[in-house]
């Protein structure tokens, strides 16, 4: 594990297996958070790089374990450094909240290629202040993603439980790393979930300006089906 990484403060990132529903957390987090200070990403990005990612996962342009983590942290650096991106969001004094980030990597890319490579591949990249990770049953996750249409390279059993198995030994490796982590069970009902990351960034959400005229009372969560 790369040590000393710099921490960012204000970057939250939403993680979790295929199905637990960080996507529909992410857009919970929109719905509720609307007009504050607060930026919304996502990887793989809708960049260039990102559509060659999402063009590998799905199986149309089929790339090498090793080129597919190589394109992940290219990808990384146009979220961060991009137009408006991470970087500009949080000098422009906003929250960033992104669905997937660093440690969608160490537990994916790692499924096939060493852990310890991704890790260094990826080790100029700041980590978040907080992490959010869902945590959810396989079963539950296979039957969520039995109610999606097209599947991606990743969205197998065996593959899903390794990287389950991947997040575990990554939030292991970092959690003394300066980052906060939150698990949840995503089991629970989106709004109780949603409610839940609100609670968790609620330092982040209090510094002024970032909810505009509601900065003295949290909002509270406006929801939508997990998927």
């Amino acid at each position: 594990m790369s040590k000393n990484r710099e921490v960012w403060r204000n970057l939250v990132a939403i993680e979790g297996i295929d199905g637990s529903g960080t996507t529909t957390l992410l857009n919970s987090l929109k719905s509720s958070l609307a007009g504050g200070k607060i930026w919304f990403g996502a990887e793989p990005t809708e960049g260039s790089v990102g559509r060659v990612i999402r063009n590998a996962i799905s199986g149309r342009s089929p790339v090498t374990p090793r080129t597919l983590a190589l394109l992940f942290a290219a990808d990384r650096c146009e979220h961060i450094y991009g137009g408006g991106g991470i970087r500009e969001g949080l000098d422009s004094g906003n929250i960033y909240i992104t669905d997937r980030y660093l440690f969608s990597s160490l537990a994916y890319q790692s499924l096939f290629v060493d852990w310890n490579w991704v890790d260094q591949l990826n080790s100029e990249y700041p980590l978040p202040s907080h992490m959010i990770y869902l945590k959810i049953p396989m079963e539950h996750a296979l039957r969520r993603i039995s109610m999606r249409g097209e599947r991606d390279i990743f969205e197998t059993e065996e593959l899903q439980r390794r990287v389950s198995e991947g997040y575990e030994r990554s939030i292991g490796k970092y959690r003394d790393s300066g980052t906060k982590f939150l698990e949840i069970d995503s089991r629970k009902s989106p709004k109780e979930i949603c409610q839940a990351g609100l609670d968790f960034i609620s330092e982040l959400l209090r510094q002024t300006d970032h909810l505009g005229s509601r900065r003295i009372d949290l909002p509270h969560c406006q929801t939508e089906p997990n998927r």
